[in-house]
């Protein structure tokens, strides 16, 4: 997908495998460390149990 690995903001090493909380604990973590801002365009991308995906762009 040619993503810069410094855009993606990493929780497992911290948190573990917390499931449905990821994405929110990514968005706190990229607002504390100054990465998100107001106009910015996210790109949420989860995986569930199965053979389940979603992509979800917003616009912080």
């Amino acid at each position: 997908m040619d993503i810069d690995p410094a855009q993606i903001i990493p929780t497992f090493p911290h948190t573990g495998n917390a499931a449905a909380a990821t994405l929110p604990l990514q968005l706190a973590q990229a607002v504390h460390d100054r990465r998100l801002s107001p106009g910015d365009t996210v790109a949420l991308f989860g995986l569930a149990g199965g053979a389940s995906g979603a992509v979800m762009l917003l616009r912080w």
